[in-house]
């Protein structure tokens, strides 16, 4: 299973359209999502399910590739799961997650289809989408339900829907109640030791200033990555993500005065104007690190 770098971007390729997996090779995206969710309609289901077999087996030895399968409570999950858990697949998509039993079901299921793919227990990650109210409420049980699980995602289109808000908001402002359910998800996957969650995709392909700002805000957050519909999306979100040279060079003075200051007994070291003690010299680590990723 391909573990790192961290997946800032994740570029969604609808299951049904077969000519843009041969583009997979060639797009800057650090892992793509393989939907056969909604961007595919019921009776196109099958199908989608061959295709996106196929392109697991041509591009996921050198891409991540994962599958939005249909949600626990559908009549495709079994199908679904049967005909991507095979050689390739880096993880598995749940949407619609609502409760830690969610995640368990496909959990058993996932590894039942690793052992008949000849697969080691536990080589297929979970990223769980939470996007109602009710997921929002178990996020934190959903978050420790199993080892496999990688991350959380926010889906905000459903959300939104569930509690009656627009979004994208004409204003470009992110409501409090989205922000109150997106922070949640921050809290539940570090109380659950989870890499940070991953921000849903925005919709408006064509507003990169609006998906500028969004990403900015969910950074703060302390989400450290989101979805893409289009290419074009990729690279506003990966220099949003990613530390800039100057945190960077920033984060490299704090540690070297601070590691200098150690070395004389002292705790705490003046910087640029700031009093570093332990948990800032800990997040510039965390700096370093992620830009190295």
């Amino acid at each position: 299973m391909k573990t790192a770098p961290l997946p800032i971007t994740m570029l969604f390729i609808p299951g049904t359209e077969k000519a843009k997996f041969v583009k997979i090779p060639q797009l800057p995206a650090r892992a793509f999502i393989l939907d056969l969710e909604d961007a595919v309609p019921p009776g196109e289901k099958a199908g989608s399910r061959t295709l996106v077999a196929g392109a697991i087996d041509e591009f996921g030895v050198d891409a991540r590739l994962h599958v939005r399968v249909n949600p626990v409570d559908s009549p495709y999950l079994v199908d679904d799961l049967e005909a991507v858990v095979r050689p390739g697949l880096t993880g598995v998509n749940l949407p619609k997650t609502t409760s830690a039993a969610d995640i368990q079901v496909v959990d058993r299921l996932i590894e039942a289809f690793e052992r008949r793919a000849g697969l080691p227990v536990g080589e297929i990650e979970i990223m769980a989408t939470v996007e109602t109210v009710k997921g929002v409420r178990q996020v934190f049980e959903i978050a420790a339900a199993a080892p496999r699980l990688k991350r959380l995602c926010f889906g905000a289109g459903d959300f939104s829907l569930d509690v009656g808000v627009d979004w994208p908001h004409e204003d470009g402002v992110t409501g409090e109640t989205l922000l109150f359910a997106k922070s949640q998800l921050v809290l539940a996957s570090r109380m659950a030791g989870l890499e940070p969650p991953h921000d849903s995709v925005y919709p408006r392909y064509d507003d990169l200033d609006a998906l500028r700002r969004e990403a900015t805000e969910s950074r703060r957050l302390g989400f450290l990555g989101k979805h893409a519909i289009h290419p074009s999306q990729l690279p506003v979100i990966d220099e949003v993500y990613r530390p800039s040279t100057r945190q960077v060079e920033r984060a490299r003075r704090l540690v070297a005065a601070f590691d200098e200051a150690e070395a004389h007994g002292k705790g705490a070291v003046g910087v640029d104007g700031e009093l570093v003690d332990y948990p800032i010299l800990y997040r510039a680590r965390d700096i370093i690190a992620e830009a190295g990723a």
